[in-house]
């Protein structure tokens, strides 16, 4: 299998909430990354690729929330994996902090940064 990932994610296991269609649901981060995440939800959520969805997600020990507009990317039973389609700059400062400060490698998340201006 050929891996195509161009952005390194990171664990980031946090509770979020996601507004639905049907509305909010709580969910659980895994991972994240400057495009996107997987996030684990409750079986009670009916998920399908496509669906458009705002996620909200409060930093740790912080007021600060970080707010997405995500569509869903593909799902598999209790996993959905969402692409970032709408990200405001805020937001996209305090996820490339959060990135930085839980990976080994910043600099990677820096070369990604500037190759997702670029893109």
């Amino acid at each position: 299998m050929t891996k195509s990932r161009r952005f390194s994610r990171v664990k980031c296991v946090e509770t979020c909430i996601v507004e639905t269609a049907s509305g909010p649901c709580e969910v659980t981060l895994l991972d994240i990354s400057l495009r996107g995440a997987l996030v684990e939800h409750d079986a009670a959520l009916t998920v399908t690729r496509g669906d458009r969805w705002k996620l909200f997600f409060q930093l740790e020990h912080s007021d600060i929330v970080l707010e997405f507009g995500v569509e869903v990317i593909h799902c598999r039973e209790n996993l959905a994996g969402i692409k970032f389609v709408e990200v405001d700059l805020d937001t996209m400062i305090h996820l490339r902090s959060l990135m930085e400060a839980r990976t080994v490698n910043p600099d990677q998340v820096r070369y990604e940064l500037e190759f997702l201006l670029d893109d």
